[in-house]
Formats: C-alpha cells, structure tokens, sequence
C-alpha cells in the first residue's frame, strides 16, 4: 500500500470512528497511528468544522453511551434495507428520540428511515416525510454543522418530488462534506430523476471510491450506468464486478441476476431467481421487483404475477416485469396511480431504461410533466 493509500483509508476511518463517538485515531510521529478510546466516550455524533465555535452542551445533555450504540446499531440495520430490518430500526429509534429528545443523530436517523423506506419499500404516508423535514429543522437549528443533514434533507425534498429544492440541500451537502460517500451517493439518486444518467455514474463512482465496502453504492453504480445508456456490455460487467466484490450480498447477486435478464434473458436466470426467493425470503426491500422482472423477461409470466398480487403496492414498483409481459396499458395505469401519491419512487421508474416503453404511450407526456414539475432548470 502506498502512503497516499493509506493516509486516505485513515481519512476514511476517521471519518466513520467519528460518528461512533467512543473511540478516534491519533497520529504518532514516525511511528504510525494508534486507536484511542475517549476518555468521556459520549462524545457527539457531529462532524462541525473548526472555524464553527458553538458553546459546548451541558452533560445532562449528552445522550448516555447506550444509546449512542442503539443509534449505531440502528444505522446498521437502515443498511440492510430489510422490511425486518427497517422495522427493528424504526423501533430502536424511538425509543431512543423519547428517552434523549436533544439527542439530534437519533432525530437524524429517524428521517433517514423514512427517506430509505420511502424509496425502498413506499410503506409510508407523504404526511411522514413532511414530518421527517420538520424534525430536520429541527436538528439544522441545533447542530447546523451535523454530517449527513444537507444530503439527508436533500434526500427526502427528492422523495417529495421538489426536485429544485433538493438539488441546492446536495450541492451545499457536497460542500460541506466533499468526502462523504453517502452525500455522492444520494446526489447520484437526485441525478437520476434529472435524467442525467452521466453525472450520475460519476456521482456513484466518486462514492465508491470514497467507500468501496459498500454494496448498496455499487449496485448503485450498475443501475447508474444503465440510466446512462451505456453499452449494456459495460452495464453487465459492472453488474459483475458488484457481485464479485460483494459476493455475500443478497440485493448484489439480484442485481446481477436482473442485469442479465435486461441484456439476454435466459430460462436458467428465471430458476435461479426462485431458488434465491426460496432461499432468502425478501432479504432486501427491491427484491420482489427484481425477481418479478428477472421471471417476467425470462418467460415465467405466471411466477411474475403471483410475486406482484403478493408485493401489490400503489407506487407503482412493479412497472418493469408488467412491461416485459406487454402489459403497458397496465403499467400506465399503474404509473397514473403512483403519480396522484406525489411521492416515491415514481421518477426513479421512468427514468430506468427497462420502462422505456412508457414513453410509447398517449398519456406519458402528461404523467412525465406532473411528476417532474419542480426539476431546476438545465
């Protein structure tokens, strides 16, 4: 490892040891590094600059260490982006808001869940993520300078749909923090409702650089690169190179299966789909609209079908595997729905190159202006 290398790897753990709050690397001269445990270990989870000299909070208003490693834990669990695993999140997290109200990282996760929730799996209400912003507000009054709130706030004005909002709470999150992987990761989000499928690639690539372990940032990056239009070769290769970095990722391997239904559907992808479904249930939120599109474009259209009766949601998620049936006028019905919600998923859809049929359809144009209203200006 050169030493360019391994000062950014330091940088990287610095970074990720800040937010635990317990423990934090100190530099030894000529020597190397050494992990030190803090001496009060209830240190706040915030990242605020040097030149910001806020007056230090009282101890009473220090969460205690328990609660910092629920709050840990928790983000641990928004990570796998399970039904279950949002569940035990949500869950900790309260509790955590009702016994520490001042504790401004808990009220910080407990927006990111409904902005991952969201997105993952719409089981929300648009009256949570105005909620979610408020309690934003909130922490922006208290600890302006927290990592993780512009991009957050981003993230959620994106869930509602105010994309020129949005775009400013990712620019100044970049700003702020331009070596965040999550701030490149959900402004590679933003940039696929814009249609921008380029910068996109490069806002995810950026991130995977800054944090290579992450699975959820290259799967990312494969669906980025197919919202670019890129050659699907390239898209299957970089499906394949997630896979092989991430082998133990469930949402990985259904992300390369889905890949390869896209560029060459093939019977033997529809088996071994089921038999990832009987193996692992829905070990992540996207997995019933990866599979129901993986058995729609490999034939099994009745497979296809029972997985949407049983994963029916309002958001329209099951757009793809309908249009690989030929259902569009179904799909368009779908997406007609989704788009009286005014919040979700809705333009990560029609942005992927898989629902390109929509835009065939005589009442596209219409839906396509009323979700995309608010996107700033070019």
């Amino acid at each position: 490892m050169s030493d360019e290398s391994l000062a950014r790897c330091i940088t990287q753990l610095r970074r990720a040891l800040s937010n635990l709050g317990v423990v934090q690397i100190d530099s030894l001269y000529g020597q190397g590094y050494r992990l030190a445990i803090l001496s009060d270990k209830v240190r706040r989870l915030s990242a605020v600059p040097a030149i910001a000299h806020s007056p230090p909070k009282s101890d009473a208003a220090k969460p205690h260490a328990a609660l910092i490693e629920a709050c840990i834990h928790a983000r641990q669990l928004l990570e796998r982006r399970s039904q279950d695993a949002f569940s035990q999140a949500e869950s900790i997290l309260r509790n955590v808001v009702s016994k520490a109200p001042d504790y401004m990282m808990a009220k910080l996760l407990l927006a990111q869940y409904v902005a991952e929730r969201g997105f993952f799996d719409a089981n929300i209400q648009r009256s949570q993520i105005d909620d979610a912003l408020d309690q934003l507000r909130i922490v922006q009054d208290s600890e302006p300078y927290l990592q993780g709130l512009q991009s957050l706030t981003g993230h959620l004005l994106d869930c509602k749909w105010h994309f020129d909002e949005a775009r400013g709470a990712h620019e100044r999150a970049l700003q702020m923090s331009p070596d965040d992987d999550v701030a490149y990761y959900r402004y590679g989000y933003h940039l696929i409702y814009a249609n921008a499928g380029s910068e996109a690639v490069n806002a995810f690539r950026f991130a995977a650089q800054l944090n290579p372990f992450s699975a959820n940032i290259a799967t990312m990056l494969v669906r980025a690169c197919a919202c670019a239009n890129m050659d699907p070769a390239e898209v299957l290769a970089q499906a394949r190179s997630a896979y092989l970095s991430h082998p133990d990722s469930p949402w990985a391997y259904v992300v390369l299966l889905y890949t390869l239904a896209w560029v060459d559907p093939q019977p033997e992808l529809a088996h071994a789909a089921r038999h990832f479904v009987e193996k692992n249930r829905y070990a992540h939120a996207l997995t019933s609209r990866g599979v129901a599109y993986i058995l729609a474009r490999c034939g099994d259209h009745a497979g296809a079908r029972e997985i949407i009766a049983e994963h029916s949601s309002v958001h329209g998620i099951h757009l793809a595997a309908l249009i690989a049936m030929g259902m569009l006028d179904e799909a368009m019905a779908k997406v007609k729905a989704a788009a009286e919600t005014g919040f979700g998923v809705l333009p990560f859809l029609l942005n992927v190159p898989e629902n390109a049929a929509l835009k065939q359809h005589p009442d596209y144009a219409q839906v396509h202006a009323k979700v995309f209203s608010r996107m700033p200006p070019e």
